[in-house]
């Protein structure tokens, strides 16, 4: 029987347990994509008891940003900004991971060549014109990716995750909702993971096969035409074989449809709402292990009463993330970890986090008002 104070070996990382901080967008680093004091300050609160931090979505290409302040990993001179983040983290005794992303459609609105990619043109904001990419196009984002992740690597973590959930750019290529492509980027789902097993390649050929690759992905996503667990478990058998280390699944909660000007656009979440219950999405992670084989990490309202404990328990699972429940209280994990979880400082669901960071602001928390009050976007 697995408990969260036990370790856990991920392709030669160490966890020391079983919890993790997920990926959590803050808007505290620069306009260009730099670690800001603020950023080191969230991550170090955060680090003291978890097995494994999971350090934001970074760019691979500033076009590619989710927010103004997003971190980024595109040029070399982001380098020492994230070798700092990253020994802050180990030094506290949690593994240093960092995820890297390219949003796509769904990014800030700040131009470039890429703004606005996406594999069929499917729009995601009034403010971003999308484009269908052009295999040559799909191409230069492939080797932008591998790069990043060699810059992750040199600048001293622990492992990187490529972030394919929540309809980003490489979400946007798995899903059938976006992804209308005849070529071979497009059709069943092995088609649709093509752009994502070409950049896990080139990754690997950068790194060495003795590096750890994780991979985030949708179990589901809740939208008419929207990836399925089917889909999603035959994507994940596929990302296994490529060599992926481990699998961090999430999945896309709850989406609406708006218009603006006659055009439809989707907004998508991740985040469980109130009415949803702690560990929703754990039987999906389950799901998911059975398939592969590979460690998995679990998310949704983990950091409520004993849920985490009994999702490695009683489940398949390997890894607990806990996230807006870390943004409250930062001693979460600890708490959980000493069995004092009623001392927990709990989240109230409210979503300031979210909508504050929509607004292109630094995260900010209603209950937790330590929090760095402005991002240093200059």
């Amino acid at each position: 029987m697995l408990r969260l104070h036990d370790e856990v070996i991920i392709n030669g990382m160490r966890l020391r347990n079983r919890v993790a901080l997920p990926p959590l967008t803050t808007n505290y680093g620069t306009a260009q994509g730099l670690v800001t004091d603020e950023t080191i300050q969230f991550y170090t609160e955060r680090s003291r008891d978890v097995g494994l931090v999971i350090v934001e979505a970074s760019a691979v290409r500033a076009d590619g940003r989710i927010v103004p302040g997003s971190l980024g990993l595109w040029e070399d001179g982001q380098m020492a900004g994230m070798a700092r983040l990253a020994d802050s983290i180990r030094k506290l005794g949690a593994a240093a991971v960092v995820q890297i992303n390219h949003a796509g459609a769904r990014c800030f609105p700040g131009g470039g060549e890429m703004q606005g990619a996406s594999p069929s043109g499917f729009a995601f904001r009034p403010d971003v014109v999308p484009f269908t990419m052009s295999p040559l196009q799909i191409k230069e984002m492939v080797a932008d990716f591998a790069n990043a992740a060699s810059r992750a690597a040199e600048a001293g973590f622990d492992g990187v995750e490529i972030h394919g959930a929540h309809l980003y750019l490489i979400s946007q290529f798995l899903s059938p909702l976006t992804n209308r492509r005849n070529d071979r980027y497009g059709g069943d789902p092995r088609g649709r993971a093509t752009f994502a097993l070409e950049l896990i390649r080139a990754a690997r050929e950068k790194l060495g096969q003795d590096y750890p690759i994780l991979f985030r992905l949708n179990a589901v996503e809740k939208v008419a035409d929207g990836q399925t667990l089917e889909d999603a478990l035959a994507v994940s058998r596929f990302l296994a074989d490529e060599g992926v280390d481990a699998l961090d699944v999430s999945l896309v909660a709850h989406s609406t449809w708006r218009k603006v000007d006659g055009r439809r656009f989707i907004v998508a979440s991740s985040a469980l709402s109130k009415e949803q219950p702690a560990g929703a999405n754990v039987s999906l992670a389950a799901a998911v292990k059975e398939a592969t084989g590979l460690p998995v990490i679990a998310v949704g309202k983990l950091g409520e009463g004993n849920t985490a404990a009994e999702s490695v328990r009683d489940l398949p699972i390997d890894i607990v993330a806990i996230g807006r429940q870390m943004i409250v209280d930062p001693d979460t994990a600890g708490k959980i970890l000493a069995g004092k979880g009623s001392e927990i400082v709990a989240c109230e669901e409210c979503m300031t986090c979210f909508a504050t960071i929509g607004r292109g602001a630094a995260m900010a928390c209603k209950v937790n008002r330590d929090l760095p009050k402005t991002a240093h976007l200059v």
